[in-house]
């Protein structure tokens, strides 16, 4: 019983990502189109806010689209 609700949550979280990169490009994030989504641009999504240190490799503050396209995998 505890791993179907395992695989039930996983799937949701799955599917709620999946969702997330479908509706959102980093061209409509970077609202002030400078090439960089900041963490304020970032603030559009609470999972991406959440994950935006995690995901800045650099850690210079801003988000490239490669570093970004570590959060839609």
């Amino acid at each position: 019983m505890k791993l179907t609700t395992v695989f039930t949550l996983t799937s949701a979280f799955l599917v709620s990502a999946v969702a997330f990169a479908a509706e959102y490009s980093f061209e409509s994030l970077d609202s002030n189109n400078d090439g960089v989504i900041s963490p304020t641009e970032a603030q559009v999504s609470s999972e991406l806010a959440s994950q935006f240190r995690k995901l800045d490799s650099n850690k210079d503050n801003e988000l490239t689209p490669v570093e970004f396209a570590h959060f839609k995998q």
